[in-house]
């Protein structure tokens, strides 16, 4: 890597949430060097990140951060390069890319046993970019989400499993499940517009099912529009359907729209863009630690964005939280979990 850049240095300190390395001798003073990776999904955003990699690399260089930047190659690689870049005892593995891009670099730290995983830090430049939102982040805003990474700054957040496999925001069943895997299927709208239109595209002939939702021992049985597991209040590009979840409570927030007709879907549902439909008799929200979501019949589900299909049946999706379980970098003074972003 060379000598380090001036913005890799930290002080030696012991402030909260503080990023902390091996301490190295410089000129008298005790320094902490940050060690990165960067892992960047060209397929991201519907080609918009492989565009923009120029930029990222201009706004990373000039926030003075320095590191590896490694291109993922296939699905799953993003995992497997950063459970690799643990292992090597990097300080910070950094996701450039969207949602999915998130997903996969938090299944590979959850690899890692607490000491040996890295703190992790986000890029937003994909297509939902809601967990950049938890993070205080805004897509597009490169130069930002750069100077972020820069300082440093760390909370320690919840991670989610579902079924095995890991996850940083949500997942939802259901409708926002069918809506995701339209949306991937968009081509000429990216971001929000592209998930808006696939609303309309999905709810012309959406068929509401049979769901049991389980959430610590309370069950709620019968026909569901859709079920949401959060651990933060965005998904979809921009529905808060959990407005309240915050992913450092050691809890899920579980919303479930019962059986909505679709032209009470049509009148309510732009509702969920503020978070005003919490309350409405059709809207349950619940907090759990260990929640269970059973369907009648297969579904599409998304996981931070990922698309999981034949899900909820005929074996159910099976939750557990993992509190307090990954060192996030993000901008903490407007973090959307807090409402300010």
């Amino acid at each position: 890597m060379g000598e380090p850049s001036f913005a890799t240095l930290r002080m030696a300190t012991s402030s909260p949430g503080q990023l902390h390395s091996a301490p190295r001798i410089v000129g008298g003073l005790t320094i902490h060097l940050i060690r990165h990776v960067f892992l960047f999904n060209p397929a991201a955003g519907k080609g918009r990140t492989l565009r923009d990699r120029d930029r990222i690399r201009a706004a990373l260089d000039a926030s003075g951060l320095t590191g590896e930047f490694l291109d993922t190659e296939r699905p799953g690689h993003a995992a497997d390069l950063a459970e690799d870049a643990g292992k090597s005892g990097v300080d910070t593995v950094v996701a450039i890319g969207g949602d999915g891009t998130v997903n996969e670099a938090v299944n590979g730290l959850m690899r890692l046993p607490w000491a040996k995983r890295p703190s992790f830090g986000f890029v937003p430049d994909g297509t939902g970019n809601d967990y950049g939102f938890l993070l205080g982040l805004r897509p597009g805003d490169l130069e930002g989400a750069a100077r972020v990474l820069q300082t440093g700054m760390a909370r320690v957040l919840d991670v989610g499993e579902m079924n095995g496999r890991f996850f940083a925001n949500s997942v939802g069943l259901g409708f926002d499940g069918a809506v995701a895997e339209a949306a991937s299927k968009v081509r000429y709208l990216k971001g929000f517009p592209a998930y808006l239109w696939s609303v309309f595209t999905v709810l012309k002939d959406w068929a509401n099912f049979e769901l049991t939702l389980t959430a610590d021992g309370r069950v709620l049985d019968g026909p569901a529009f859709l079920a949401a597991i959060a651990n933060g209040p965005r998904s979809g590009g921009g529905f808060l359907l959990a407005p309240a979840a915050r992913p450092d409570d050691g809890l899920f927030d579980v919303c479930r729209l019962g059986g909505l007709g679709k032209l009470e879907a049509l009148r309510h549902l732009p509702k969920a863009l503020d978070g005003s439909h919490v309350g409405l008799p059709w809207v349950t929200i619940l907090r759990a630690r260990e929640v269970s979501l059973a369907s009648g019949r297969p579904l599409t589900a998304h996981m931070d964005g990922n698309l999981v299909f034949g899900a909820g049946h005929p074996e159910p999706l099976v939750f557990r939280m993992h509190p307090r379980a990954l060192r996030v970098v993000g901008n903490w003074e407007r973090d959307g979990a807090q409402g300010r972003n």
